[in-house]
């Protein structure tokens, strides 16, 4: 056991470290990326270890903030002894060689990724592992279970609470905050939380908080829903299902998603947040996350047999995800259009796609259908309460949009007439990130063409919109380089010549 004095280390990793002079890892036999058991006033924790000959003297332990949380101070002296590697190791290999893990096996793994006793290494092997040998049956509920129990749970006062997911690759398709409108307004509870951006242009979260606070405490949370049924939060900070947030340590690097997971996820945090009944909304196509129709499908069967198990009544949209939905890509930008179809205008596909799933969710709690959700966003019911929410969570409904998009802007022209035949879902979204969203809440882009629409030499098919000149200038070059829009003459069968 060493006695290590603490000293504070600005430095912002993603799980609690500690690091120590190479030569005191040394006398207790830690290598980097090893475990340690550290020990405070008879409190002890382990956590991963990193070595330096120069940033920590001998006798000291250097802690970042995540780690000084713990009530420990500079100069506190704890206490430093070698852990032995947790068997959840083990049983990660024991699913890398394609095995079936026990459900005991299974709480384990998700514990250890919870208290941070699994490395980033280990975590992309957890990774690995579901990628190519994808949960059985059981494996998938024990482990969204366990995902559910490590983070906080929701109970409301009103047990009719519904939720909705999209799967995502999208540009645009901020349907979210209209369902939620209409779903309040039919006397649903909808306690909607939501991600921000990571690699597309703007989360919901990112959008909505253009309009009002979405980062709320919990018990403010209850008090919005009280008040009018809804909610539009971030679910970062509300401690729902935190095993998630690890597990995409270990993917993002890899830059992959296994399906699996994907659904643990998805169903531990609809869980965790009280839903009676869900939507998933599955866009597919070669610009989407799911490739496939058939594949599309494969994943509902699994949605659906999957919230069976837990209690959960799912109904899954598959719909079409080849190009953005509305015109808005960028935080202020979707919210015009948010705006505009709540006002009974609007993008058309962006109304039909929040009108289908509404009606989904009304359906699934017998509460109308369709046509029960046309009437409401008719008649300004869903605008209401979409005020309603908006001023309950601290923010203006009454903001000027276009005065806040952002002041440099280009109108990106056809340089030919045809007809469009593709928009790059993964273009569009890096030239809009470039541009400056999500971070630059009025940067983006505005779509003027969908599929299959005839142009002429000189039309206009979309505009980039910055608030920083320099960062206007980097998306046109990616623009120029990576273009994202094909246009073919209208009656050209020919595909290609061999």
């Amino acid at each position: 056991m060493l006695k290590l004095k603490a000293k504070y280390l600005d430095i912002e990793p993603r799980y609690p470290l500690v690091i120590m002079n190479i030569d005191d890892a040394k006398e207790i036999g830690a290598n980097n990326t090893d475990r340690v058991l550290v020990t405070f006033k008879k409190k002890s924790k382990i956590v991963v270890v990193e070595t330096t000959a120069t940033i920590v003297p001998s006798g000291s332990i250097g802690l970042n903030r995540r780690a000084m949380k713990y009530g420990i101070t500079t100069d506190d002296y704890l206490y430093v002894d070698p852990a032995e590697k947790p068997v959840s190791v083990e049983y990660i290999k024991k699913k890398l060689r394609g095995a079936e893990l026990t459900k005991k096996e299974c709480e384990v793994i998700i514990s250890d990724i919870n208290d941070n006793k699994i490395n980033d290494i280990e975590l992309g092997a957890y990774v690995s592992a579901i990628y190519m040998h994808d949960f059985t049956d059981r494996e998938l509920i024990a482990i969204t279970r366990k995902m559910v129990s490590t983070g906080a749970t929701f109970k409301w006062k009103n047990n009719n609470v519904v939720d909705k997911h999209s799967i995502g690759g999208v540009p645009g398709n901020r349907v979210t905050p209209i369902i939620v409108a209409i779903a309040t307004s039919a006397g649903l509870v909808m306690p909607k939380t939501s991600s921000r951006a990571i690699t597309s242009p703007s989360g919901t979260a990112d959008t909505l908080e253009v309009w009002c606070n979405v980062d709320q405490p919990t018990d403010k949370i209850q008090d919005v829903i009280d008040k009018t049924g809804g909610c539009f939060v971030w679910g970062g900070n509300m401690d729902i299902a935190p095993t998630d947030d690890k597990i995409i340590r270990g993917e993002y690097p890899l830059s992959i998603d296994p399906e699996g997971q994907l659904l643990a996820s998805v169903m531990a945090k609809k869980a965790a947040m009280g839903a009676k009944a869900v939507v998933i909304d599955i866009p597919f196509g070669s610009e989407s996350k799911v490739e496939s129709l058939s594949k599309a499908r494969s994943l509902a069967r699994r949605f659906k047999a999957l919230g069976k198990s837990l209690g959960v009544k799912i109904e899954c949209a598959v719909t079409r995800g080849e190009q953005p939905i509305g015109h808005g890509i960028g935080p202020v930008l979707e919210c015009m259009d948010i705006l505009s179809v709540l006002e009974g205008k609007g993008p058309k596909d962006l109304r039909e796609k929040s009108l289908e799933l509404s009606g989904m969710l009304l359906k699934l709690t017998k509460k109308g259908d369709r046509k029960t959700a046309e009437d409401i966003l008719n008649s300004g019911m869903a605008l209401k309460k979409f005020r309603q929410i908006v001023v309950a969570q601290e923010g203006n409904p009454d903001l000027n949009l276009r005065s806040l998009v952002g002041r440099h802007g280009v109108n990106v022209k056809a340089s030919r007439s045809g007809t469009v035949t593709r928009i790059y879902n993964h273009r569009i979204s890096r030239i809009a990130r470039i541009a400056g969203a999500p971070k630059d809440k009025g940067a983006g882009i505005y779509m003027h063409v969908k599929i299959d629409d005839i142009v002429k030499k000189g039309d206009r098919l979309f505009d980039i919109y910055s608030e920083k000149k320099i960062k206007l200038g980097h998306a046109q070059k990616i623009c120029a380089e990576n273009y994202p829009i094909d246009i073919e003459e209208k009656d050209n069968m020919l595909v290609e010549e061999i």
